[in-house]
């Protein structure tokens, strides 16, 4: 078999590969389908129907008629997701330069505490971040999910950030401080847009981590619809309609 030959058998078995990964994970989502275009009770049905003999779009019209109201939720989950990713990109890259390029006592100590305090699942400090928000007068508003949401973020974007920092020689900082630049000129002109690449990552990180976060939401929103993010009104969603086993 030639060079070529090789590479061909290659290029086959690899996109073989891919397909077959492909239908194994969108699968289940075609079954959803599938099932969501039943009448009520076929679904049950021995032997299965892998395709309906009667689809039907009256589930979808149960759901989206006068119930369906997430326009509001979704909304709100970007203002809270985007308020996490300021406060996150505020404060993640000034620690990630005082750790990366900062000589001091007790900086490695300060990376590990950070660390762990990344590694705590957020569900154990809930009750104490209620009685705080509580305490505060947050309880409802989206401070209450933007303030604990960017703290969580923090860690693990420090960490990814000053990896980058770690990364920009340090020549570069002299050579500012030479041409009259301070501090934040500095971090602000030389260092950050060299670390662009890891700031946009961290950020992605904290904004699909604050979009996704539920618990939390769930607690200091207390059903109130003005403050509900996406991941809350869809439990209220399915809540609304239950699980409806027709036969």
């Amino acid at each position: 078999m030639t060079l070529r030959q090789q590479r061909q058998w290659k290029r086959i078995s690899s996109g073989f590969l891919l397909i077959l990964i492909a239908a194994w994970c969108l699968a289940p989502l075609l079954w959803i389908g599938i099932t969501s275009i039943k009448p009520a009770g076929t679904e049950f049905r021995i032997p299965v129907e892998y395709w309906p003999a009667d689809p039907t779009l009256e589930h979808y019209r149960t759901v989206l008629g006068d119930r369906f109201n997430v326009q509001r939720s979704i909304l709100n989950s970007i203002v809270v997701s985007s308020g996490a990713l300021i406060g996150t990109l505020f404060l993640s890259p000034l620690s990630a330069y005082a750790i990366a390029r900062l000589r001091f006592r007790y900086r490695m100590a300060t990376l590990y505490g950070m660390q762990i305090a990344g590694m705590i699942p957020p569900i154990i400090v809930i009750a104490p971040t209620f009685v705080l928000l509580r305490a505060m007068g947050l309880i409802r508003t989206y401070w209450a999910m933007i303030l604990p949401n960017a703290a969580y973020a923090v860690p693990l974007s420090s960490f990814l950030i000053a990896s980058y920092f770690a990364n920009v020689p340090y020549e570069l900082d002299d050579a500012a401080r030479i041409d009259g630049a301070g501090t934040w000129r500095t971090i602000f002109q030389v260092v950050l847009p060299i670390a662009a690449p890891g700031i946009f990552s961290a950020g992605v990180l904290a904004f699909l981590g604050s979009w996704g976060e539920f618990m939390l939401a769930n607690v200091v929103s207390i059903g109130a619809d003005e403050v509900e993010t996406v991941p809350v009104a869809i439990l209220s969603l399915s809540q609304a309609f239950e699980l409806q086993w027709t036969w």
